[in-house]
């Protein structure tokens, strides 16, 4: 008793990703005549909960597990650190001969869940096992238990949306394959609770290579992306219901507003690029626009009128000097006008900011970054060129000076600003809930 207790799995490691046994210790597992003899030894857990059976599951000794099971089968499901049985280990270690043995003798166990509600399937797919996945999905459909095909984790991942953001396109396809030809196009759009679908996972985590191949095959198999899954075919979250039924059920303008609030685990984090791309686009051309036609319009000529003694002082501000080309509303309106300036060049320099931000990684940036320089320059010489002369000043330092500063200053300013959004919004309601 005393020389097999030494030898105990001891070195069941807290490792993150394997929580595997050192190879350096698996001298413990005995032959399975001793075992016969000295059966109290599998009852012996060491401090992590973990069984003689667990260690030689994991170990990969075929003879020494079926020794074990033959004292007692219900060691098959016994439960060790973080709700791992000694199939979760095998699976895990890729030890396909353990893994056939343990599902024949208890067919039960691959129902198992971890703490995280992960069965052996999940660990195999997470674990990049492709023949313990081979292995588990052929020993399921044998057993007729295709429904822990479906299975979902507490995070209500089933195996396909792991093997889809592990990149596995052999797993992929094995799983897919084993799901019946009726239910096929149903199962493969599984939602998990953020509400993103197998397809959703491949697109919002893009790697470099095979992932087109992937596409095609959920695509063939009538995957689809999560907002256009119909909800009388998947299982919808609140969040993810249709826009008809939560405005129905919406009985305020505040509710109406909370639904098309951007929600980090609903929406593609791809399609909200691509939105930014669009509104800064915008707003980047209405500004130059803007620069090119302010208010009020530009003089068509030029006019320096003799200044004198008898012309009414009304008649004097009609005929103010200027010339052509300059700010018609800066010629009469200074203040005005330069205060259109620091906005509209405030919205513009912060425009191509978050363009310069959000193209980050494409084809062709040095391109487009001097494309977006040219514009700079180009908005800065406009607005300075239409300003009167006695606003020009003020100008040329709001086009060069705060435009090139206004990115570092907003990156500044935005946790100020928010808290203090915060403290008037939080003040409202306070307001609003005494009236």
């Amino acid at each position: 008793m005393d020389a097999f207790e030494t030898h105990l799995p001891k070195e069941i490691v807290s490792d993150p990703l394997h929580n595997s046994f050192n190879p350096r210790r698996e001298e413990y597992v005995i032959g399975g005549k001793i075992l016969r003899q000295r059966s109290g030894f599998v009852f012996d857990l060491d401090k992590e909960g973990f069984s003689p059976l667990h260690a030689a599951a994991a170990a990969g000794q075929v003879e020494t597990v079926k020794a074990i099971l033959g004292i007692d089968k219900k060691f098959c499901r016994l439960k060790g650190k973080d709700g791992k049985t000694p199939l979760h280990l095998a699976t895990m270690r890729g030890k396909i001969d353990v893994i056939r043995e343990l599902v024949s003798n208890c067919v039960d166990c691959v129902e198992d869940e971890t703490v995280q509600g992960q069965t052996a399937l999940h660990l195999a797919v997470l674990h990049q096992e492709t023949g313990a996945v081979m292995a588990i999905v052929d020993l399921i459909t044998e057993k007729n238990r295709i429904d822990l095909l479906y299975k979902k984790d507490e995070q209500g991942n089933t195996a396909l949306h792991l093997a889809t953001w592990k990149k596995n396109r052999q797993v992929m396809e094995v799983l897919v394959q084993a799901i019946p030809e009726e239910s096929r196009s149903f199962e493969v759009n599984a939602m998990n609770k953020m509400g993103l679908s197998a397809l959703d996972l491949l697109v919002m985590f893009p790697s470099e290579a095979g992932d087109r191949e992937i596409y095609e095959k959920l695509i063939e198999a009538g995957a689809q992306r999560g907002r256009d899954v119909g909800t009388t075919n998947v299982e919808r979250t609140t969040s993810t219901s249709t826009c008809q039924e939560t405005t129905m059920e919406c009985g305020s303008h505040k509710e109406l507003v909370k639904y098309f609030t951007f929600k980090k685990h609903r929406d593609s984090p791809s399609e909200a690029r691509s939105a930014l791309l669009v509104v800064a686009s915008l707003v980047a051309t209405a500004t130059f626009q803007a620069s090119l036609t302010p208010p009020g319009g530009t003089w068509q000529d030029s006019s320096i009128p003799a200044v004198s003694q008898n012309k009414t002082s009304a008649n004097a501000t009609i005929q103010q000097a200027h010339i052509a080309g300059q700010s018609i509303m800066g010629t009469f309106n200074g203040i005005a006008f330069t205060m259109f300036v620091f906005f509209n060049t405030i919205g513009f320099s912060v425009s191509l900011s978050m363009l310069n931000i959000l193209t980050l990684g494409f084809p062709l940036r040095f391109q487009l970054q001097i494309c977006m320089m040219a514009m700079y320059f180009s908005h800065n010489t406009a607005m300075t060129s239409i300003a009167p002369d006695q606003v020009k000043l003020y100008c040329i330092l709001i086009t060069s000076i705060l435009a090139a500063a206004t990115p570092s200053l907003m990156r500044l300013l935005e946790k100020p600003i928010n808290m203090l959004g915060q403290f008037l919004e939080s003040r409202l309601q306070k307001v609003c809930s005494m009236i």
